[in-house]
């Protein structure tokens, strides 16, 4: 199995622990075949995180492909955060040398953070879904240089009344006009194991939006731990993939060099 969500010591939210050659060893002894870093790149985040140092990032990531050539094979990507305003910014970002996987994600809407719940200040837990929504399907229409959307239902995390607000039927018309957009562009999704982790009901996403998107044609999915610290690598692997093999999903997909690569699910 591969990895193809985490991040290490250069994300700012990272346990200590998440140093990149502790990310190696941990996911070694996990028995990973693959793992691909994806640190944060989050332009005008507004608790002014800062900005990637892509060039250390890159030699560091380097460094351990060469120390564990043939023990497991190692990516470089990053995580861009979308936002409407920052798309030149994130295609300089995107065409830096080197880059295997890049995943496309929201972190903030209308400029303010979904981690904290400003995003919803003044806010329906309704409305700010919606926003959210909105904000996705502005970026993914407008900038396509990603490979795969990062957590689409993340939003569901950060809702002042639980998951539980978040309702499926509510807001499928526009997860479908998202889909649509996204296969049309050649680009896929990820299931995101974190949300099992952080106490929801099920992954990222919700089953019926991997239902919704296989059934629209999509077949690029990716499969990501979002891990921040070496102990979570590879959360609930195995239960992934027999979701998506119920699913009818074959294949998931790994990214060398920006393109797919299909590995069959056992």
């Amino acid at each position: 199995m591969h990895d193809l969500h985490l991040h290490s010591l250069f994300s700012s939210d990272s346990y200590p622990s998440a140093t990149i050659e502790n990310m190696c060893n941990s996911a070694i002894q996990k028995g990973l075949e693959g793992i691909c870093f994806t640190d944060h790149i989050d332009i005008d985040y507004p608790t002014d995180e800062g900005i990637l140092n892509f060039n250390d990032y890159s030699s560091a990531i380097d460094e351990m492909i060469l120390k564990y050539n043939n023990r497991i094979d190692i990516y470089k990507g990053i995580e861009l955060g979308l936002q409407p305003h920052i798309f030149e910014e994130n295609s300089a970002f995107s065409a830096k040398p080197g880059i295997d996987f890049i995943i496309g994600s929201i972190h903030v809407v209308n400029k303010k953070e979904l981690y904290k719940g400003d995003f919803l200040q003044g806010k329906s837990d309704e409305d700010g879904v919606l926003s959210y929504l909105d904000e996705l399907k502005k970026c993914i229409s407008s900038f396509s240089n990603f490979d795969s959307l990062g957590h689409i239902d993340v939003v569901r995390r950060y809702l002042a009344n639980g998951e539980k607000a978040f309702d499926y039927n509510k807001y499928s018309e526009a997860l479908e006009n998202i889909l649509r957009t996204i296969i049309y562009m050649g680009k896929g999704i990820e299931i995101n194991t974190s949300g099992k982790r952080y106490g929801l009901s099920s992954f990222h996403p919700l089953e019926k939006i991997l239902y919704l998107y296989k059934r629209l044609g999509g077949e690029i999915i990716t499969l990501g731990s979002d891990a921040h610290s070496p102990e979570d690598l590879g959360y609930c692997f195995k239960e992934a993939l027999d979701l998506l093999s119920s699913i009818g999903f074959k294949y998931y997909c790994i990214f060398k060099k920006r393109k797919p690569s299909f590995i069959r699910i056992e």
